[in-house]
């Protein structure tokens, strides 16, 4: 028997969350973390166990017993968790911002979990487990990720911890299962869609559901606080745009299903003013989907836009100030307690 891989030294796991741990693996065995120990059986290769909610603390043990011997990972908090999903702004790398390099600091209550990403040779595995935000690593990590998680956890002093689950260029009918938005009546032509529905460089991922079954899949249920969505900009063409928030609520709906969370927190970022293409100066479907995103947060619970657009630059898809952006993310998180 063994740990799902999202279980790993320098966890953080959720506070006030009943907390599911699970794996893979034939037998029984037990699970130990913070004096209780769980008896488990695994069904069907696959096994998991509760515990009670816990306030904010660590470092915690867990420990895992079996025929197969013993597993024990170490260094783990009880803080925030929060899934940072959407396209290439919020997987923008912190080297690739503006950020200075002396903010680029070690912040040991902060940890980092990124899930194996689609290429277009395949998926990616990075086997990395969790990791510490180090001064000489970070700037591989998403930069809102980082900068936000940074806000919080120093606001707050306890731990946080960030994982990415992201892909540049995605479409959002590529995060939820294939179907999902036929099933509220959206069937747009294939010819109507964005290009990044047929480009060969982006074929990997966005076809119907591929991102939801290879990338997210790798993040339920594990228990979360939140999750930051920074997408649209593949949508910003007439038919889907004009659906955006239909789809944008469907999204929600379902990952709060994924999660057992009805509540689940949602913090929407709407896109910055780019009209600096022609493509995009020409039609309207960019304004539509900042639109849908402000709309959204009256459509849906739970749910807080955060406007980027008087904070971020005009000329550029990918606006490189993303410290003051960040902060406004962890101000709406903090705000939300």
């Amino acid at each position: 028997m063994k740990f799902n891989k999202i279980f790993s030294s320098n966890a953080v796991l959720p506070a006030g969350k009943t907390l599911l741990v699970y794996g893979t693996g034939d037998g029984e065995g037990s699970v130990e973390f913070a004096g209780q120990i769980n008896k488990v059986v695994a069904t069907d290769g696959k096994w998991s166990t509760t515990f009670p909610a816990m306030t904010y603390g660590g470092p915690y043990t867990m420990k895992l017993v079996s025929d197969e011997g013993e597993s024990v990972i170490d260094n783990i908090y009880v803080g925030e968790v929060y899934l940072c999903a959407g396209q290439s702004n919020i997987e923008l790398k912190l080297k690739d911002t503006n950020t200075p390099k002396e903010e680029h600091k070690s912040i040991d209550l902060l940890r980092g979990f990124f899930v194996d990403k689609i290429t277009a040779n395949g998926l990616f595995a990075l086997d990395s487990g969790w990791v510490k935000a180090e001064s000489d690593t970070v700037y591989d990590w998403t930069a809102i990720g980082y900068l936000a998680g940074k806000e919080i956890s120093e606001k707050k002093n306890i731990a946080v911890g960030m994982i990415s689950c992201s892909q540049g260029a995605s479409i959002i009918e590529s995060w939820v299962p294939e179907g999902t938005f036929e099933s509220i009546g959206i069937n747009i032509p294939i010819d109507k869609k964005a290009v990044g529905h047929t480009m060969p460089e982006y074929q990997k991922w966005n076809k119907f559901g591929a991102l939801y079954e290879k990338q997210f899949r790798q993040v339920f249920p594990y228990q979360l606080n939140g999750v930051i969505w920074y997408q649209g900009e593949s949508d910003a063409v007439g038919p889907e745009s004009e659906v955006y928030h239909l789809e944008l609520e469907a999204l929600i709906k379902k990952w709060r299903e994924d999660f057992g969370d009805g509540d689940l927190p949602f913090y929407v970022v709407q896109l910055h003013d780019y009209f600096t293409d022609d493509w995009y100066r020409d039609n309207d479907g960019w304004r539509r989907i900042q639109a849908a995103q402000m709309k959204i947060q009256e459509m849906t619970h739970n749910v807080k836009t955060v406007i980027s657009k008087d904070i971020c630059e005009t000329d550029d898809i990918h606006p490189q100030t993303k410290t003051v952006l960040s902060k406004r993310i962890a101000e709406a998180i903090m705000e939300n307690k």
